[in-house]
């Protein structure tokens, strides 16, 4: 591990240099008539940034004409595209295909450059008020009024290095400009030591809400087949084992990972050769899998998951200076 110390150490300074040249000025960013919010993290991932993006959702939706961006992690198109609800997660990405078809009513699209996807949506629906960036914290030509970092409260960003040592993104210290910290993943009791710099900053705490299992094919068993592509499964193995469903086996895959048609007739294979049996996975990877059960008997169900913020502020706007420092 020691041998990649300089490599980290280079990729650090390289995207330090990168935010440099934005602090002063060099670098420009571009502020838009519209209120904007980025949900993103100094990690690879893992830390939960679509459903606090639908948390916000459920905050604005009443108020606001809302507009979610996403770079579409894991789509095989490219540039801008507005994402419908017929899509498939080959095409939107399976995150903004889940935020699509939970609310239909908003405007989601994908571009891997959000001032190409903001000019667009602006020039197409210029009524939007609110714009959320989705896995936005690096991607500074945007000025935005609220900047949230998500950190896990299992792997909080300041015990963690830059990349390849680690699994950051950029040095600590980006954490500065962040406007408010949520720490996701939270157990009940709460027993985490925050550095004192840290803690200037308007942290909030975050858990998981897992809900009832929505039944697509067949009906719902108690033992189950786990089909998983997500960045942490531990969460999601606990919630089920504590319903009291028989795992009879787990097919794992890496984040957003591409199904493809052999690994679903390996898994069906297996489901059939135990009987009474479901496939339960997780609401975003039902949304890469899904679509090969369309017209199949096969039993399938995913479990939808939402956040509850125990110190939730009453207006997200006020913890921002409506600058991106």
């Amino acid at each position: 591990m020691k041998l990649l110390y300089p490599l980290s150490f280079i990729y650090g300074l390289i995207t330090f240099i990168r935010n440099k040249l934005f602090d002063f000025n060099i670098l420009k960013q571009k502020k838009y008539d519209v209120e904007t919010i980025s949900v993103g993290n100094l990690s690879l991932g893992g830390t939960g940034k679509t459903p606090h993006i639908e948390y916000l959702i459920e905050k604005y939706i009443k108020q606001k004409k809302i507009a979610v961006v996403s770079r579409g992690y894991g789509r095989k198109t490219k540039g801008f595209r507005y994402v419908e609800v017929e899509d498939i997660a080959e095409n939107a990405g399976d995150e903004p295909l889940q935020i699509k078809i939970k609310y239909n009513e908003i405007i989601v699209a994908v571009c891997e450059k959000r001032t190409v996807a903001i000019e667009k949506i602006l020039n197409d629906f210029p009524h939007t008020e609110l714009i959320l960036l989705d896995d936005a914290f690096q991607h500074r030509y945007v000025k935005r009024d609220l900047n949230v970092l998500l950190t896990d409260y299992s792997k909080p960003f300041w015990n963690d290095c830059v990349l390849p040592c680690g699994s950051l993104r950029e040095f600590v210290s980006g954490y500065k400009r962040a406007d408010v910290i949520i720490i996701t993943k939270c157990p009940k009791i709460i027993n985490l030591k925050i550095p004192n710099d840290v803690l200037k900053k308007n942290i909030l705490f975050s858990s998981i809400k897992y809900g009832t299992p929505i039944i697509f094919n067949g009906k719902l068993t108690k033992k189950v087949i786990l089909v998983t592509g997500i960045a942490n499964h531990k969460p999601f193995i606990d919630f089920v084992k504590k319903e009291n469903f028989e795992i009879i086996h787990h097919f794992k895959f890496a984040d957003h990972y591409n199904f493809n048609i052999s690994e679903i007739e390996k898994i069906n294979r297996k489901l059939n050769s135990i009987g009474d049996t479901m496939i339960l996975t997780t609401e975003k990877d039902f949304m890469r899998i899904g679509n090969f059960y369309k017209n199949s008997k096969i039993c399938i169900a995913y479990i939808p998951i939402k956040i509850e913020i125990e110190n939730e502020p009453e207006n997200w706007f006020k913890l921002g200076n409506r600058v991106d420092r």
